[in-house]
């Protein structure tokens, strides 16, 4: 009997033990956030590294959410969802900001100095009304430096409200605006791109074409911006120190750079010679690089593809590019090529005011108005190539590309503000041309408009086929930029208005649900791994990027040119070097066009 009421009081003892664990609940955005699929999504926040960082002795809650604000974490019924489960000796770290200045959005904007301060004093009270303890956080802040390399701020008043509340309600506070304000400095700004999103097509599978953000943490900069708020919890002496694994207040976080200096890679790659800090375009690599490009020109002004304009030259290869300059070997607008070139070449002519590199672009611009068709089109190549290059190709972003750097030029924004008034009509003319070009060639079905084509016949403005792989249809990949271009558009038509709706409502009826793109590995499989669509209920929305025209089934099609439904039907080399059904258009869908649509059919 003894022996059993020990047993007992022992059980209790452990349950009260197990009881008394204390919790840290994070309430947040998206730099504080975990995110789905951690192990592939480079994406971080920093709440999501503080499990590596804090001791097994404290249970960690991550409720942050991306997209979220103080009005509508409170509105979505996520703030009670804490409070219900808040016990004496609880922590809450609290950290809005970033959506709350989104004043076009009325489901997410606060007033600084009113309802955002409001709605922090609503977490605070209602967390020490539970005994637990709040714990304040300025946003940390966005990779803005300017063309001086100074850091920016984006935030305005709100991290003062938040310092102000702290003050005034007796709150342990962490300064992540200054903190992190400090880390950016210290790394540059070159080297702080490491700390955020920058990463080239593929590297990232939630954004295939690519991404470059600066409000966003990669995993390096989630655990130094966790690693910093730590240190500080840990200076200011508060309670939760203890749960701080030691090493974490031992690591220097900050890098000393001397006042005025600023380091940059020697050697840039080609593909990323646009993602560069705007002061390295004056350095000597990017005239390097600069000197290249005018190399590669051709006579009358364009480019050839798929030339790394990097790559160190040696003599010969210079002269005998000046030999192949005067050659008729195919200029062109595809895989980026003319536009990528002549937007280097005016960021560092800006840079630099070098002539040469003035000319070169001018040279350039006079290529794209001369190979615009009448009709507002742009071919793949120019002069023109006959076959399926003469048609109007939207494929891989070729006559947007070039459309968007013209408005650029016809809007003189910078670095284009040295065109001439002459060329900048002459863009604007060219941008309206193209604009009229687009509207005429979406695809109408059953007298319905849907999307666009890859490639469209010159004449008939009809969806045409390119490679045997490329059959004449609609294309979810390249409808998607198309739709982009226009919702850019300041003040559209009520054409342009049409033309958007109408693509957006064949978006939503020609999208895929319940299955995903997944790469996988094997040394059983050629090349080591292989690209498959499988089943997953919460998987989508994707669309093809061949899509039939009328049934609106995505089409994957090898180099034999026969139509399949099912992409392991086609062969293994096709699979993996093309992408045929991705998700497109999925930020127009959920985030894009629901603001388009507030901006622009709410007017009157």
């Amino acid at each position: 009997m003894k022996n059993l009421l020990l047993f007992l009081i022992l059980i209790c003892s452990v349950t009260v033990m197990a009881q008394e664990r204390p919790t840290l609940y994070l309430i947040g955005d998206s730099t504080m956030s975990k995110k789905k699929d951690p192990d592939k999504n480079p994406e971080h926040g920093w709440g999501q590294v503080l499990p590596e960082l804090m001791s097994s002795e404290i249970n960690i809650q991550n409720h942050a959410v991306n997209g979220r604000s103080t009005r509508s974490f409170i509105a979505e019924g996520r703030w009670e969802k804490v409070k219900e489960q808040l016990k004496p000796g609880d922590f809450v770290f609290i950290q809005f900001g970033h959506n709350d200045q989104k004043v076009n959005d009325p489901a997410r904007y606060t007033n600084p100095f009113t309802q955002y301060r409001s709605n922090l004093e609503k977490f605070v009270n209602e967390t020490r009304e539970k005994g637990a303890t709040p714990v304040l956080f300025s946003s940390i802040v966005r990779r803005n430096f300017n063309e001086a390399g100074v850091l920016v701020d984006t935030h305005g008043q709100y991290p003062l409200v938040v310092r102000m509340l702290a003050k005034d309600l007796d709150v342990p506070f962490v300064d992540l605006q200054l903190l992190t304000e400090q880390l950016e400095i210290s790394y540059g700004p070159q080297d702080s791109k490491q700390l955020h999103l920058h990463l080239e097509p593929g590297e990232d599978p939630y954004e295939p074409r690519g991404v470059t953000d600066d409000t966003h943490l990669s995993k390096k900069g989630a655990k130094l911006v966790a690693s910093l708020a730590l240190q500080e919890i840990a200076r200011q002496d508060l309670q939760l120190k203890n749960y701080i694994l030691p090493q974490v207040l031992s690591e220097k976080i900050l890098r000393e750079v001397p006042v005025g200096e600023v380091e940059y890679s020697e050697k840039v790659p080609w593909r990323k010679a646009l993602a560069q800090d705007e002061n390295w375009y004056a350095g000597k690599e990017a005239r390097r690089i600069a000197d290249n490009v005018l190399l590669y020109q051709h006579h009358n002004g364009g480019w050839y593809k798929n030339k790394d304009m990097s790559v160190e030259l040696s003599p010969q290869e210079k002269e005998e590019l000046k030999r192949l300059s005067a050659v008729d070997a195919g200029t062109t607008i595809d895989n980026g090529a003319t536009h990528t070139q002549l937007r280097y070449l005016a960021r560092v002519y800006k840079a630099t005011g070098k002539e040469a590199y003035k000319k070169a672009f001018l040279k350039g611009v006079d290529f794209l108005f001369e190979a615009q068709y009448p009709n507002g089109g742009w071919s793949q190549f120019y002069p023109i190539r006959k076959g399926y290059y003469e048609h109007i190709t939207y494929n891989d972003g070729a006559m947007i590309g070039v459309m968007r750097l013209l408005r650029d030029i016809a809007q003189n924004k910078e670095p284009y503000s040295f065109v001439d008034a002459k060329r900048k009509r002459k863009a604007a003319q060219a941008i309206e041309k193209g604009l009229e070009i687009i509207l005429a060639t979406q695809v109408k079905v059953d007298g319905k408009l849907t999307a666009w084509g890859a490639q469209h016949d010159k004449e008939t403005l009809q969806p045409a086929k390119a490679r045997a792989y490329e059959l004449a249809s609609l294309s979810g990949k390249e409808s998607a930029e198309i739709v982009r271009y226009l919702m850019e558009i300041e003040n559209p038509s009520e054409e342009v208005k049409k033309a958007v709706q109408s693509a957006m409502q064949w978006f939503d009826e020609a999208k895929v649900m319940g299955k995903r793109v997944e790469w996988i590995k094997g040394e059983h499989l050629p090349e080591g791994r292989d690209r498959v669509l499988i089943e997953d209920p919460d998987g989508g929305p994707l669309w093809g990027r061949f899509t039939e025209i009328g049934t609106n089934r995505p089409m994957f099609i090898g180099r034999d040119g026969v139509v399949k439904y099912k992409l392991e039907e086609i062969e293994h080399e096709r699979r993996t070097n093309y992408s045929y059904i991705d998700n497109y258009a999925e930020d127009l869908l959920k985030e894009k066009y629901p603001a388009w649509q507030r901006k622009h059919t709410s007017q009157k």
